[in-house]
């Protein structure tokens, strides 16, 4: 079995996670954005706390925040950000075939402190996760309104980029370009990272690894150019060294400029990307594929768990922060198990070679993807911290079970 190494940068941050707002609330909808890019609060989107403040013209933490809360503390701290989020859940399902890095910085406070505490319960190798001297950790208040949309719940983020603002594309070494699989997860809230991807992505393609881009909502971006499509990173040249992009509905719309998901998906086609998933919430998943990597695989979709539905109905819920992070981290765990039971060596694994082609089945890593956002909704927060190794896995495979079972059943 070949050890598979994971990398990735991006969003690395602590959440503050504030259930049961009400996001009908005559003092939530006060500070509801009026248009987009304002710096106004929406559900399922995120804004910056310097802008929100400007948007209401009072301080978030003593002033807005507890309006909503009644002054009462977070019901959890925890990990969060797309990148590291997904990158442990990737460990937990892959914790026998891969060794897992995550690069990136936190301030020297006591925030920092804090999510140093708490990454040093995963699986991952924090060997590149670096202090910025005097710099601010970044982190982000979650308000979570579990009866939103039917019940299906929603979230709305409010953060702070801190010293995530001043790590830069020098600081990856070839550790990270070496890896097999490159993974660069919520870019947009680490800017100097996003306005250098393609440079990144295309010196990963050129070391043979296989790249993956997970992505967050870009509140940069549409705050300066709120009427035009956000960039991918430095530009539309980031997607053609894009193995596989994972987004959601409203960042699939963004990104492309297109008013449906079959549009976006031709968009991100006709851009050079090998292959799509796009999650939606409690809906069905989208994916297409085409490429040496996944084959070729028509648009279609698929639909979430229904055993995580039905939990939820019992009452079995936390919240739905993470969801998105966790399917992203199953699909890239998947990936990694089947790498490693590939025939491959690590310095033989370039896909301009045609050794990987058609290794991977993007509706087996989308079952994976699936599950692990499904399971997310039984905790709070996007972190699950494990007692031993293997555990969440197992949790895991019990919802993967059911699921071919539900697909079985539908056919």
């Amino acid at each position: 079995m070949n050890k598979i190494r994971i990398s990735g940068v991006g969003c690395c941050l602590l959440d503050r996670i504030y259930d049961k707002i009400d996001f009908r609330a005559e003092s939530f909808c006060k500070y509801v954005s009026q248009k987009d890019g304002d710096g106004g609060l929406e559900p399922g989107k995120l804004t910056f706390e310097e802008e929100l403040e400007h948007f209401a013209g009072q301080p978030f933490m003593s002033g807005i925040l507890p309006l909503f809360t009644g002054g009462r503390k977070p019901e959890k701290e925890n990990i969060g950000g797309p990148c590291v989020v997904a990158l442990i859940n990737a460990a937990q399902i892959a914790w026998r075939e891969s060794e897992v890095s995550f690069y990136g910085c936190r301030g020297e406070d006591e925030v920092g402190e804090d999510l140093m505490q708490k990454l040093s319960l995963t699986k991952l190798n924090l060997q590149h996760f670096r202090t910025q001297k005097g710099g601010e950790t970044a982190s982000t208040c979650v308000l979570s309104d579990p009866n939103y949309d039917n019940g299906h719940g929603e979230r709305t983020f409010v953060n702070v980029i801190g010293a995530s603002w001043h790590y830069l594309p020098e600081e990856l070494d070839d550790s990270f370009y070496n890896s097999e699989i490159c993974v660069f997860g919520g870019t947009a809230l680490v800017p100097r990272i996003h306005q250098g991807l393609s440079k990144m992505l295309k010196r990963a393609k050129s070391c043979g690894s296989i790249t993956v881009v997970n992505t967050v909502y870009d509140f940069l971006s549409q705050k300066e150019h709120p009427d035009q499509r956000w960039p991918m990173g430095d530009g539309d040249e980031s997607y053609s060294f894009i193995d596989l992009l994972i987004v959601d509905h409203e960042e699939a719309l963004r990104l492309s400029g297109c008013k449906d998901i079959p549009s976006a998906i031709a968009f991100f086609r006709e851009k050079g990307t090998g292959a799509v998933l796009v999650t939606n919430g409690a809906r069905n998943v989208s994916l297409w594929a085409d490429s040496p990597l996944f084959g070729k695989v028509e648009e279609q979709t698929m639909p979430v768990s229904a055993a995580v539905g039905e939990a939820l109905k019992q009452g079995k819920k936390g919240d739905s922060t993470g969801c998105g992070d966790n399917f992203a981290g199953g699909v890239i765990g998947s990936l990694a198990r089947t790498l490693s039971n590939s025939p491959l060596k690590g310095e033989d694994k370039s896909p301009s070679k045609g050794k990987l082609e058609g290794l991977f089945d993007l509706r087996e890593a989308c079952r994976w993807g699936i599950v692990s956002g499904g399971f997310a909704c039984f905790y709070y927060g996007g972190t699950y911290f494990e007692q031993e190794a293997g555990e969440k896995l197992s949790h895991l495979q019990e919802l993967y079970d059911q699921y071919l079972k539900q697909e079985n059943d539908c056919q």
